[in-house]
């Protein structure tokens, strides 16, 4: 038996847990945006705009890094 992956799965299903926990608490406005990179091409998602326009803004910067990293 290998410690390290005992440790391991220990601690997933400990964080699994506490992530189950936090989950489970009521919040009234919860406001939500990000981004999904599918190669170099970025969807954005989001549910306020302020949030929305930062969230392109995260993606172009991505973007220009992801070929920038290429050349």
């Amino acid at each position: 038996m290998n410690p390290t992956k005992v440790f391991s799965g220990i601690t997933l299903i400990f964080f699994g847990m506490v992530l189950y926990a936090i989950s489970k608490i009521p919040a009234e406005n919860v406001e939500y945006g990000g981004v999904v990179l599918v190669g170099p091409i970025p969807i954005v998602f989001g549910s306020n705009p302020e949030l929305m326009s930062l969230a392109v803004f995260a993606a172009l910067l991505l973007f220009v890094l992801a070929v920038m990293r290429r050349w």
